[in-house]
């Protein structure tokens, strides 16, 4: 039985069942038949790898941006809160202040009543 594909110059022969027989026990590096490296297709490999490289970029792009989305989404929240913390707030001043100017109103028409009657009072004194 021949072998296909050898390691040296010279093809290797099955003499025995044991692997010793058809395994050199040691190779010269110049010996080596090396043009199936030739038949690689290294471009493929290449893309391949740059894909891979590429992935990993787009990966941590896309971690980085959802973390910055979720930060911004937790600064929207805050400032949602803050706003509608501002308007209660601005609701309540607009309540108590209309409160404030019916009282005051009120208040006054009474001072412009009581005036009034004091007013009347002086000038039924002066009639009499």
């Amino acid at each position: 039985m021949k072998v296909l594909k050898t390691w040296g110059k010279t093809p290797l022969f099955l003499r025995a069942r044991n692997a010793c027989d058809f395994i050199p026990s040691s190779i010269n590096p110049r010996e080596l038949d090396l043009n199936w490296l030739n038949k690689i297709n290294l471009k493929e490999a290449s893309s391949e790898l740059a894909l891979l490289q590429k992935n990993t970029l787009l990966e941590k792009e896309n971690k980085q941006l959802k973390k910055e989305l979720l930060e911004q989404k937790l600064l929207l929240l805050e400032y949602k809160t803050a706003t509608k913390a501002k308007l209660e707030e601005a609701r309540i001043r607009e309540e108590n202040l209309i409160r404030s100017n019916d009282e005051f109103k009120k208040e006054m028409k009474e001072q412009a009543k009581e005036t009034n009657r004091i007013m009347q009072q002086m000038m039924e004194m002066f009639q009499k």
